[in-house]
C-alpha cells in the first residue's frame, strides 16, 4: 500500500505552475478583500475567519476551537478548551497536568505525551525526540485552537498516529488595548491575569501574565503556576511582516498520585501515602523565544523561522529527577497557487529541523531532597522533516491532495554514571508517510473528504533508554507505523453545523507495555493492533425568540467512539488496548437572553469503564456528571461568569494509569476527577 501511494505522490510532485492563472479562476470581486485583510490583519497570525477558511481545505476530520467558546468559564487546562472536540481524549491527571491523547495516541504514556505534535503560532513545541508538554500554554492567552487529527496535520508538516494541535494566540491587531480578569472559587482557588494589545504605525504588539494558586480538591495537590507571553510584531512593507514570541512558565505542583479502586470510593480527596510522605512534586521553568516571518505575494506565501525553548525540570517522585532541556529549531515552508493543465493547483513545501540537549541525572528521593546520584546521561535528539503537499482541481468542486513527509530522527545517549553499566548508543530512525485524499464541496455550506495514509513515529528517550539493570546501549525498539483510512463530512444542514468522521488505523510496532523481565515492565513493540472509531460533532439552533425578541436556545454535542485493540498478539491475543473510554458524551444546552446574560446546563458522560491493564481484568467505572455556568455582559467592557462542575458530587476516575495486568502492589491507578465546586469570575475589557 506504501508503494501505491508514493507513486501517486511522484505522480504530482513534478508538476508546473503557472504563477498567475489560479486568480483568473477566483472571481475578480473577492480580490478587494484579501488586500484589505492584509493591511487590516497580521500576515503572520491569520484571524479566526482567514484560519477557518484553510483548515474546511483539508480532506479530513479537522477542527478550529475559537477562544470565545472557553474563556466564557473557567479555562485552566487542556480539557477545558478542547473537550468539545470529539476524538480528542484529555483529562487532568493533577491539577493543570492532563492526560491527552488523539484517535489512541500514546495511551501507554499517561505522562509527557508521545505520538501528537503541540505548536504555537505554527511553531513547534515538543522536544526534539518528539515528547511533550504544555507548561507554557495558558488559555486565557489564546485566540484559538487548531485541532488536526492524524495525517490531516501534513500541512504542518507532521504525520503521526494523533495529528497536531495548534495554539494561536492574540496580537495587536486582534487584541484589547487592556484586559483584566479576576476569578476564583472551590479549592482556595484564586487566578488574575492582565493583558494589553495594540497597533502603534506598523508595529504592534500582545503581553499577557497570569497567575493561578490552588489547593487542590485532593490533599497534597496544592499548586502556584506563573505564565507571561508577549509577541512583537512589525510590518516591513504591506506584503511582509516579522514577529518575535516571548513565553515564560513557572510552574509548582505537589502530586497526590493515584488511587486503588477501593481508595477511590472511600476518600477520593485522600493522597496516596507513598507519595505525600515522599513528597513527590513537579516544578517546571520553560523560557522560550521564537520568530516567524512571512512573506505574501499574489499567489505565494513563504513562512519561516527559528526558535528555542530551555526548560528545567524539578521532579522528586520515586527518585528524584533533575533535567535541563535545550531545544533549537527552524522551519521553512512555502505554498503557491497556479493551475496545471488549466485546472487550479496549489503546492506546499516545507521543512522542520530541530536539535535537541538533556542534561539528565537522578538521585534519591529523600523526601523532596537529593539524595546520592543514581544516574546521570546526556540525551542528544536531532530530528529533520520535509514535506509536501499538492492540491489538484479537476473540477471547481472537487480536489484532489496528495502528499508525503520524509523524517530522520536520531537519538544518541552518553551515559555518564556506569556504575550500573554503560547505557549509552546510537539509534538513528528514517520514515516516509505519504498520503492521498479528495474533498468534495456537494453544495453551498457541504462538504464530503476521504483520506488514505501513512505515520512513522520513532520512540522517545523514555522509551528507547535501557529499564533492565545492567543492560547495555539502548533498548532495541522501532518506530510505530500506522496506516489510516478516514471518510467524513461537515457543513450546515438548515440550523445543525456537524463534523462527522469514521476512521480505522493498522498499526505495526506500536509502542505498547510488556512484562519485558520477572518484576520489570517496560515499553516496548507490539506486532500489529488497529484502531478504529466515530467522530461526531454537532450545535443546533433549537429555538429563536423563545421568551424574548431575538433570544436564541442551543444544543452541542460531541461524541467519541474509540475501538482500539491488539491483534493476535503473543502476549495479549485479541484485548483491547487500555487506555481510553469506549464511549465519551459531551453536551451543553444554552440560552441566551438579548439583555447580555446567559445559562448553560452541561453533561459528561462514559456509559461504561474502560481497561487500566493490557490483560483486560482491572476496568474503571462508567460516570456522569453535571455541571452548569452562567454569565452576565454588565457593560460592553465587563462582564462576568459562574461556573458549577459536578454538582451531583459524583466519585469518579477522571483518567487512569496504564498496567500490563494487575498485582499485589500496582493497583494503584485511578485518578480521581474533582467533586463539586464553584467558581466565579469577572472580566474588564477596554
Amino acid at each position: 500500500m506504501k508503494k501505491l501511494l508514493c507513486v501517486l505522490l511522484t505522480s504530482v510532485s513534478p508538476l508546473v505552475f503557472s504563477s498567475d492563472a489560479f486568480a483568473a479562476n477566483k472571481p475578480s470581486s473577492q480580490l478587494p478583500a484579501v488586500t484589505v485583510t492584509a493591511e487590516k490583519d497580521s500576515l503572520v497570525s491569520p484571524s479566526v475567519a482567514e484560519a477557518k477558511e484553510k483548515i474546511d481545505l483539508i480532506p479530513g476530520s479537522v477542527a478550529l476551537v475559537d477562544s470565545k467558546e472557553f474563556t466564557d468559564s473557567r479555562a485552566v487546562t487542556i480539557k477545558d478548551m478542547l473537550d468539545f472536540t470529539p476524538g480528542v481524549l484529555a483529562q487532568p491527571r493533577i491539577n493543570e497536568e492532563s492526560r491527552l491523547s488523539i484517535r489512541g495516541s500514546g495511551l501507554s504514556r499517561t505522562y509527557h505525551l508521545r505520538g501528537l505534535n503541540l505548536y504555537q503560532d505554527n511553531i513547534p513545541l515538543n522536544l526534539t525526540d518528539g515528547g511533550g508538554d504544555f507548561p507554557g500554554i495558558d488559555p486565557l492567552a489564546l485566540r484559538y485552537v487548531e485541532v488536526y487529527k492524524g495525517a490531516n496535520a501534513l500541512p504542518l508538516g507532521a504525520a503521526t498516529l494523533g495529528g497536531a494541535i495548534n495554539f494561536v494566540t492574540p496580537t495587536g491587531y486582534d487584541a484589547d488595548k487592556f484586559g483584566a480578569r479576576i476569578e476564583g472559587g472551590s479549592f482556595g482557588t484564586l487566578r488574575e491575569q492582565l493583558s494589553s494589545g495594540n497597533v502603534i504605525g506598523d508595529t504592534d504588539y500582545f503581553a499577557s501574565i497570569s497567575n493561578l494558586r490552588s489547593d487542590g480538591y485532593r490533599d497534597f495537590s496544592d499548586q502556584n503556576n506563573t505564565r507571561f507571553f508577549g509577541n512583537i510584531g512589525q510590518k516591513l512593507n504591506s506584503n511582509l511582516e516579522t514577529r518575535f514570541y516571548f513565553t515564560y512558565g513557572d510552574l509548582n505542583q505537589e502530586l497526590p498520585g493515584n488511587l486503588t479502586k477501593t481508595q477511590l470510593r472511600e476518600d477520593p480527596k485522600q493522597a496516596n501515602g507513598f507519595y505525600k510522605s515522599n513528597n513527590w512534586q513537579r516544578d517546571v521553568d520553560v523560557y522560550r523565544v521564537a520568530n516567524k516571518t512571512t512573506w505574501r505575494g499574489d499567489n505565494i506565501e513563504i513562512n519561516g523561522g527559528v526558535y528555542t525553548q530551555q526548560q528545567d525540570l524539578y521532579h522528586p517522585i520515586y527518585v528524584l529527577i533533575d533535567q535541563h532541556n535545550s531545544d533549537y529549531g527552524a522551519f521553512v515552508n512555502g505554498t503557491v497557487k497556479g493551475t496545471v493543465a488549466g485546472k487550479r493547483n496549489e503546492l506546499t513545501l516545507g521543512t522542520n529541523l530541530s536539535t535537541g540537549d538533556t542534561n539528565a541525572k537522578q538521585y534519591v528521593n529523600l523526601t523532596g531532597d537529593y539524595g546520592a546520584l543514581l544516574a546521570e546521561g546526556r540525551e542528544k535528539a536531532d530530528t529533520q522533516t520535509f514535506y509536501a503537499e499538492n492540491r489538484f482541481y479537476p473540477v471547481n468542486d472537487l480536489a484532489l491532495i496528495a502528499g508525503s513527509q520524509f523524517l530522520h530522527s536520531k537519538r544518541d545517549y552518553e551515559d555518564r554514571f556506569l556504575s550500573n553499566g554503560n547505557q549509552s548508543g546510537e539509534k538513528d530512525y528514517y520514515g516516509i508517510s505519504p498520503k492521498i485524499g479528495a474533498l468534495w464541496d456537494v453544495a453551498p455550506g457541504l462538504q464530503l473528504f476521504t483520506n488514505l495514509s501513512a505515520a512513522y513515529e520513532p520512540p522517545t528517550f523514555n522509551e528507547v533508554e535501557q529499564q533492565l539493570p545492567g543492560a547495555a546501549g539502548l533498548a532495541n525498539i522501532d518506530a510505530q507505523k500506522s496506516t489510516t483510512f478516514e471518510i467524513g463530512g461537515r457543513g450546515t444542514w438548515q440550523h445543525v453545523d456537524f463534523d462527522a468522521s469514521i476512521y480505522h488505523s493498522w498499526l505495526r510496532d506500536e509502542l505498547m507495555m510488556y512484562t519485558v523481565a520477572p518484576g520489570q515492565d517496560a515499553v516496548t513493540n507490539a506486532n500489529k493492533s488497529y484502531h478504529q472509531g466515530v467522530e461526531l460533532g454537532a450545535g443546533a439552533k433549537l429555538a429563536d425568540n423563545l421568551f424574548a425578541n431575538t433570544d436564541k436556545l442551543k444544543f452541542r454535542f460531541a461524541y467519541t467512539y474509540s475501538d482500539f485493540r491488539f491483534d493476535n498478539d503473543a502476549t495479549y491475543g485479541d484485548n483491547r488496548i487500555p487506555g481510553a473510554p469506549e464511549h465519551y458524551i459531551r453536551t451543553e444546552l444554552r440560552y441566551d437572553h438579548p439583555s447580555g446574560w446567559y445559562v448553560a446546563p452541561n453533561m459528561e458522560a462514559t456509559p461504561k469503564g474502560y481497561n487500566v491493564d493490557m490483560a483486560n481484568t482491572l476496568k474503571s467505572s462508567g460516570y456522569a456528571i453535571f455541571g452548569a455556568k452562567a454569565g452576565y455582559d454588565i457593560t460592553q467592557n465587563v462582564t462576568v461568569f459562574v461556573d458549577a462542575r459536578n454538582l451531583a458530587d459524583k466519585t469518579y476516575a477522571a483518567t487512569t494509569d496504564v498496567i500490563t495486568a494487575p498485582g499485589a502492589f500496582n493497583t494503584a491507578v485511578f485518578t480521581p476527577g474533582d467533586g463539586r465546586s464553584f467558581f466565579a469570575g469577572l472580566t474588564y475589557k477596554w
